[in-house]
């Protein structure tokens, strides 16, 4: 089975036979250290290309955006441009990466702003998500025919209590959209995947509600972790993340590793996962720390009737 057929069927809902791997980003800037390239030169996507090769990843993301509600976003036609490249010179699942509601709220006015919006019925803001629903079906298209196969929507809507705004707020002012984007993408094709940081355990049942086949981030700082997000979500659910990349920057040496693996992934072996940290990779991680926990966690089949121990040792 190819990598892209495998993350489809993992999103699809349908156990993997191994446990699927990749990330949300993966810095340019860390690409740059591990290859050994300037930091100003300009990145190739091939050498991107032989890390994840090298590390055995199953997807790559395109991101569409500098960040949640940053004001300046990337060239889109250049962004189209690594889609096709990594549909035509890959067997990866493709993900573009673009700004959920809120953070088309923030770029629009500024964070603190679009709180206040979501926290009240404010129809400058219903317009303005409005007219974004119909600009991203738009876009939607043009990422399909590209060669994406899935999108995600990115929105940092939580901190490590719970959501910045109250949930019946974000009922009103928020989830409606999140709802049509989904639907928006999924009608042309497209899978979509929600991203947000945070304790999202207030709103849970309400992004279910949505309609994605699958959520990423499940901050472990923020009492979230996939053995919960299982129990409270459909056997069909794809789950993404919840390794933590400060947790990762300490160095935990073998062992460490072994047991922090283990208690994450064996309450959810044999469902719908994929592995990846809940943030993503950025500068400063060693090579040879990455290269030893991506092949911890591809040593052993995902699916092993009847065995209950350890699947990691």
């Amino acid at each position: 089975m190819s990598s892209r057929d495998l993350i489809r069927q993992t999103l699809d809902g349908i156990p993997p036979p191994r446990l699927p791997v990749g990330e949300l980003v993966i810095d340019d800037d860390l690409v740059r250290e591990l290859v050994g390239l300037p930091a100003d030169d300009p990145l190739p996507l091939s050498a991107k290309r032989a890390l994840l090769q090298r590390w055995r990843h199953d997807l790559v993301t395109v991101a569409f955006s500098y960040g949640w509600g940053a004001p300046r976003r990337p060239d889109p036609e250049e962004r189209l441009a690594r889609v096709r490249y990594w549909a035509e010179e890959s067997d990866l699942f493709v993900f573009a990466l673009v700004d959920g509601p809120f953070s088309q709220a923030a770029r629009a006015w500024n964070w603190e702003e679009a709180l206040m919006r979501f926290s009240r019925r404010d129809r400058e803001l219903e317009g303005l998500l409005a007219d974004a629903v119909i600009e991203w079906s738009e876009w939607f298209g043009k990422l399909a025919d590209a060669g994406a196969q899935g999108v995600i929507l990115g929105d940092d809507i939580a901190y490590r209590r719970g959501p910045y705004v109250n949930p019946d707020h974000l009922r009103a002012t928020y989830f409606p959209y999140l709802t049509l984007m989904t639907a928006t993408a999924q009608d042309l094709g497209l899978a979509v995947v929600f991203h947000s940081d945070g304790n999202l355990w207030p709103v849970w049942e309400d992004i279910l509600q949505t309609g994605v086949d699958g959520i990423h981030g499940l901050d472990p700082y923020a009492s979230m972790s996939l053995a919960l997000a299982r129990q409270r979500s459909p056997d069909t659910l794809c789950l993404w993340g919840n390794l933590d990349v400060g947790w990762l920057m300490n160095l935990p040496d073998r062992e460490e590793r072994r047991a922090h693996l283990a208690s994450m992934l064996n309450p959810v072996r044999g469902t719908p996962i994929i592995f990846g940290t809940s943030s993503g990779l950025h500068p400063g991680l060693p090579l040879d720390l990455l290269d030893a926990l991506y092949k911890e966690v591809r040593q052993k089949p995902w699916l092993e009737e009847g065995k209950q121990e350890d699947d990691l040792s």
